[in-house]
């Protein structure tokens, strides 16, 4: 069925292109920035990693397999080009290269007021459940030019949306329990397309019906099976997501309460 590793040239070209910019901004650009500044080596090693997350995403056989036999690889394809791929690569910038990239006034207006909360849970939300419309869906499958679109409108709307989360700006955060409350409400849309997917009792998607068939999934199933994935899988890493905001938070908050304490232990008693 799939023979070898498919690697469209397009794809090791944007990566490395992605990489050369990282490079060159913590390199040489880190100097004129801030020569004080630092990257840890764990930065690197995260933005590697979601380097190479694209690039299996991309390529390969979930390439192959979402783009000519099965409707649920092509969920994998994008659950993790949008909820894996993006954090690793915003936990990877440091807060110097961002301060100095968006230091034109219009430049961090525009990315402030893209990152709000609402505005950017609204336009990723909307592009998901655009790009899901049968019409607009099946030519992707048809025009390489349409499914290109549909990937970098993907993946440039998952950075917006993880922008109130994990913005390497403190300031472009939300406060933790807003955090957490607002990836819970992330969850929500992708259960709504998800249901409709699995519970629809006709083919959304005619080109995967016409498919050569993979695994003896039937296109019934395959179709159900992705809906699935955006119900459950997707759910599952955004309530974890959730679930780590608030530990972190608790633990923080923990934390400094035993130092106040300790504090208050430790001071003087006043003389009589």
């Amino acid at each position: 069925m799939i023979e070898g590793w498919s690697v469209h040239p397009s794809i090791p070209l944007g990566l490395g292109l992605i990489a050369l910019l990282y490079g060159i901004g913590v390199g040489p650009l880190r100097r004129r920035l801030d020569p004080a500044a630092r990257i840890e080596p764990l930065q690197i090693v995260t933005f590697a990693a979601g380097l190479l997350v694209f690039f299996l995403a991309l390529t390969g056989p979930i390439h192959d397999l979402s783009d000519s036999y099965l409707f649920s690889a092509h969920m994998v394809q994008h659950l993790i080009i949008t909820l894996v791929a993006p954090p690793l690569l915003l936990a990877a910038t440091p807060e110097w290269l961002a301060r100095g990239l968006l230091r034109p006034p219009a430049v961090y207006g525009m990315v402030r007021f893209l990152t709000r909360a609402p505005v950017a849970y609204l336009i990723y939300n909307f592009v998901l459940a655009l790009w899901h419309l049968p019409r607009l869906y099946n030519s992707t499958l048809v025009l390489l030019e349409v499914h290109i679109l549909e990937h970098v409108l993907f993946i440039g709307t998952a950075f917006l949306m993880w922008m109130p989360v994990l913005s390497p700006l403190p300031e472009l955060r939300l406060r933790p329990i807003v955090q957490v409350l607002y990836l819970i409400l992330l969850t929500f849309p992708m259960k709504g397309i998800g249901a409709l997917l699995t519970m629809s009792d006709s083919i959304l998607y005619p080109a995967y019906a016409l498919a050569p068939r993979a695994f003896g999934l039937d296109a019934f199933s395959d179709q159900r099976i992705g809906g699935l994935l955006m119900w459950l899988p997707a759910g599952l890493i955004l309530w974890g997501g959730a679930a780590i905001v608030f530990l972190s938070w608790w633990a923080r908050e923990h934390r400094s309460d035993e130092i106040a304490r300790n504090r208050a232990g430790a001071t003087p008693a006043e003389p009589v």
